[in-house]
């Protein structure tokens, strides 16, 4: 697969895998809370063992904040168990880094660096580049699991995308997850 300022990244569209997801500030619960956190991380992880055992031996980690880079991290802690696993990174632009700040950034260049693969769809920013991203890992994927509390969201529209394609969608309910948390705490 060559697009972009891809570099040549073989995508195998029958065993390859995406994510779509809030960021954050969307999700129906505090994510600076630990416990949320890690109860969403252990949802993450045990979909992408079912994936590996499905099949499915490479991700496409769209590189937003939230959602995105904590389904890369959890890929890359599944691939210490699961042999042939990869994890590719697609960022709509190149000069997506700049906007990130802090733990943002080191979150980032950690996952491109400990990536299988790395696309930049674009050199710079463009109104539609996330549109663009998220069919770009649509149209290489037979799976998605997306994770969502809003279906009138750049999630929604894009578990919409797939679903229109007759991409495999898996959801995780975020308010549902929550919820059923709250009910044990």
């Amino acid at each position: 697969m060559r697009s972009g300022f891809a570099p040549d990244i073989y995508i195998d569209p029958s065993k390859t895998a995406c994510f779509t997801g809030h960021r954050p500030e969307k999700f129906p619960f505090d994510t600076k809370v630990a416990i949320f956190l890690e109860v969403f991380k252990i949802e993450l992880g045990r979909r992408i063992r079912e994936a590996a055992d499905a099949g499915i031996d490479t991700f496409l980690c769209g590189m937003q904040r939230g959602t995105d880079i904590w389904a890369g991290q959890e890929i890359l802690r599944a691939k210490n168990d699961i042999e042939n696993l990869r994890l590719i990174c697609v960022s709509p632009f190149r000069e997506e880094i700049l906007s990130r700040k802090g733990a943002d950034e080191f979150d980032y260049l950690d996952l491109k660096d400990k990536s299988d693969g790395f696309i930049a769809l674009k050199e710079a920013y463009s109104p539609q580049c996330f549109i663009e991203r998220n069919r770009f890992m649509v149209d290489n994927s037979s799976l998605i699991i997306g994770a969502i509390c809003d279906r009138r969201s750049g999630t929604g529209q894009t578990l919409a995308y797939a679903r229109k394609k007759g991409i495999k969608v898996e959801e995780i309910d975020l308010s549902r997850l929550a919820e059923e948390y709250r009910l044990y705490d």
